[in-house]
């Protein structure tokens, strides 16, 4: 979608142009009022099929609106532009994040990829305590600041626990089996999606899923994940196995929650840094 040459937000500057995804546009924009930094996604209706994507937009500001955590962007104001009595544009308006995301800059520093997911698999416990699922947990969804601030953005598929959606929605290579099949979703999905996101970020390769990227459905011969490992000597025999039991294929083999998740991960860290202290290089 082309950027607007003459984008006008009610009490807010705009700054710059930021990018665009479906149906949308992104605007860094300032209040007026208090001259604090905002993300604007612009979301417009030119045909009848794209009604689904304002209602993701809807879908994500109140979701979002019911969480509060740090590592989650914050969701402020939905507004409504209508004409003809029609709604044709949606103005989210949500926290500045400063950074980028984990797809463009894959950090490669183990404790720096562990700081990050541990601060994603905080928040996504959060919503799952919530009650909502994410769905679609990726790296492109991480926003990472220079101070090594992670947050989660994008909720515009996700969903209240128990969900089961009427078609198919998730990332091919970080999608899970039950968002494939249509099953229901639960903390466990976020479990999956995160566990895929992070064998990413480790190796710089992607799982193979049941809904590879191209056609066709991959069966279950085809799904086994490579270990970690493999690919990156440097990560320790503890997160690979974490990494291989978040994407396993059945809901009830995976960790139970994300706070099970978090758990291990900070013990992976804890004693990471205690044999950094001791001057040992000693697998987890």
């Amino acid at each position: 979608m082309a950027p607007s040459k003459t984008l006008e937000v009610s009490g807010y500057d705009v700054l710059e142009y930021l990018g665009s995804g479906a149906r949308s546009t992104l605007w860094k924009i300032r209040r007026r009022a208090r001259g604090e930094l905002r993300v604007l996604k612009r979301v417009v209706k030119r045909a009848p099929e794209d009604l689904r994507f304002l209602d993701q937009a809807f879908n994500e500001y109140e979701i979002g609106s019911q969480l509060d955590h740090p590592s989650i962007r914050a969701m402020h104001e939905l507004r409504r532009i209508k004409r003809w009595l029609s709604v044709r544009e949606v103005h989210l308006i949500m926290e500045f994040c400063e950074g980028k995301s984990v797809q463009e800059e894959r950090p490669e520093d183990l404790d720096v990829v562990l700081s990050v997911f541990e601060q994603v698999a905080r928040g996504l416990a959060h919503m799952n305590a919530c009650g909502f699922v994410h769905a679609d947990t990726k790296p492109n969804n991480i926003i990472v600041a220079p101070d090594r601030t992670a947050k989660i953005i994008d909720l515009g598929q996700s969903c209240r626990l128990g969900t089961i959606k009427d078609r198919i929605q998730g990332t091919p290579d970080y999608i899970a089996p039950e968002q494939v099949a249509r099953r229901p979703l639960d903390g466990r999905t976020d479990v999956f999606n995160f566990g895929a996101a992070l064998y990413w970020t480790l190796t710089g390769r992607p799982i193979p899923t049941v809904l590879p990227n191209g056609n066709g459905v991959r069966m279950k011969s085809d799904l086994m994940a490579r270990p970690v490992e493999e690919f990156n000597p440097e990560v320790p025999p503890a997160l690979s196995k974490l990494v291989a039991d978040c994407i396993e294929l059945e809901p009830g083999q995976r960790p139970g929650s994300m706070k099970d998740v978090t758990a291990r991960l900070g013990l992976i860290g804890h004693k990471l840094n205690r044999d950094a202290r001791n001057g040992r290089d000693v697998p987890a």
